[in-house]
């Protein structure tokens, strides 16, 4: 379910993998075999001038890496398993997408994607939604920016960390009938900053959740939240958990000013 209305806007992280992967050394996680590295450049010094193409011809344990640029195209990755995209610098790499709902999607009905990682990069909304998460399991996302609605249906094991989230006309994060966390983040200038809705059972730990023009939190009837250690900056409201929701919550700060 997606609320509604609001708006506005942490640093520059230069992805730490970078020479790893670009001299083939061990750049994957834990102990999965090591892939090949597809490089993107809209100025053609990589194999690839589109994130897209990229993504079609990347096989499980394969690394997307895209330099800096703003890539005007609309990002979709289904039926991939074992895949990571991470930019050069997050706020030098932004897909705008193009014609559909949503610049940069994991998962499409029925198809889905495992395994996804996605760092260091920016994602701006296309029609109201940046990321939408459909229909996958065990989906990173680290050091992103998302301008609009970051939103999360039918996917299990997902983890947001360490990004900078907000911009949109509804809510910042919105979880489905999800599993996953939102961990170390800061969630600003929305109409909500995180909703938690259906069946989802959902972690919002450690971040900064700020400005929004309603509640910074949301558990909806039926949905399972742990709030823990949050701090809540200038919100219209706070924690809100609707009747049958299910919500541990502790340690979490409340401020009316910075």
């Amino acid at each position: 379910m997606i609320l509604k209305r609001g708006q506005g806007f942490f640093q520059k992280v230069a992805c730490p993998l970078l020479v790893a992967l670009l001299s083939g050394g061990a750049a994957t996680a834990d102990s999965a075999p090591v892939g090949r590295t597809l490089v993107v450049a809209l100025d053609g010094s990589g194999a690839y001038r589109e994130i897209q193409a990229a993504i079609d011809d990347a096989k499980p344990g394969d690394t997307i890496f895209i330099k800096a640029g703003h890539y005007r195209e609309d990002v979709v990755v289904h039926s991939k398993d074992r895949l990571r995209l991470i930019g050069e610098f997050r706020d030098r790499v932004t897909i705008s997408g193009l014609k559909r709902v949503g610049a940069f999607r994991i998962g499409k009905w029925p198809y889905g994607a495992n395994e996804i990682e996605v760092r260091d990069l920016t994602v701006s909304e296309n029609g109201g939604l940046a990321v939408g998460i459909f229909n996958g399991s065990r989906i990173l996302l680290s050091n992103i920016r998302a301008r609009g609605l970051l939103y999360v249906q039918q996917a299990k094991a997902v983890r947001i960390e360490k990004s900078l989230l907000g911009g949109s006309e509804t809510t910042g994060v919105s979880f489905v009938d999800a599993q996953g966390e939102l961990i170390g983040s800061e969630v600003r200038d929305n109409d909500y900053g995180v909703t938690i809705a259906g069946k989802s059972d959902v972690r919002v730990e450690g971040n900064v959740i700020t400005n929004n023009l309603y509640d910074a939190v949301v558990v909806q009837a039926g949905a399972k939240g742990t709030v823990l250690r949050n701090r809540l900056v200038q919100n219209g409201g706070t924690i809100a958990v609707q009747a049958g929701a299910q919500v541990e919550q502790a340690d979490n700060i409340v401020l009316s000013a910075p």
